[in-house]
């Protein structure tokens, strides 16, 4: 028996609502981290759309949760996805990297997900944010943040402001 619980445990935040694949470019929320041990960013992608273009997808950090002051991540980050979610539910590790491409060819609906440790940032900043370019309209996406909060609470304090 564990004491763990989601609610408790992990801060879940909604990065971006369902939206079409082309419309999500750097629009997904950017986070605080400073009460976070580590973050897992989940992107559901529905590829029953068009084939024509690719979704790309990186990681940005900041000094607020304004994206005033932004740079793009270098330190590579453990990936895992499944481009078939229809067929199986395992989730398959990536090579440790600063972005991945859902491949729009496929038209298979998928599952990515980022591990990212706060640790990662660079001096002064301590807010995340995932960013895109690419993708398709009739393409789906939609991106989860799963933080995994330093300490236990009823109400985990909020991660959209600094």
């Amino acid at each position: 028996m564990t004491n763990f619980t989601l609610p408790e445990n992990m801060k879940i935040v909604q990065a971006h609502e369902p939206e079409s694949a082309d419309a999500m470019d750097n629009t997904c929320d950017t986070i605080c981290l400073k009460n976070v041990s580590k973050l897992w960013v989940v992107l559901h992608y529905d590829g029953s759309g068009s084939a024509s273009t690719d979704l790309v997808i990186t990681w940005n950090e900041s000094t607020d949760v304004a994206s005033g002051t932004t740079s793009a991540i270098t330190a590579v980050c453990p990936i895992w996805y499944n481009i078939d979610t229809a067929t199986n539910d395992t989730l398959t590790r990536a090579t440790d990297a600063i972005t991945f491409t859902v491949a729009a060819a496929t038209q298979k609906n998928q599952i990515w997900v980022v591990e990212f440790d706060p640790a990662k940032f660079s001096a002064g900043y301590d807010c995340f944010q995932i960013r895109s370019s690419g993708g398709n309209a009739s393409n789906y996406v939609q991106v989860m943040y799963y933080a995994l909060m330093q300490y236990q609470s009823d109400v985990p304090p909020t991660a959209i402001t600094d």
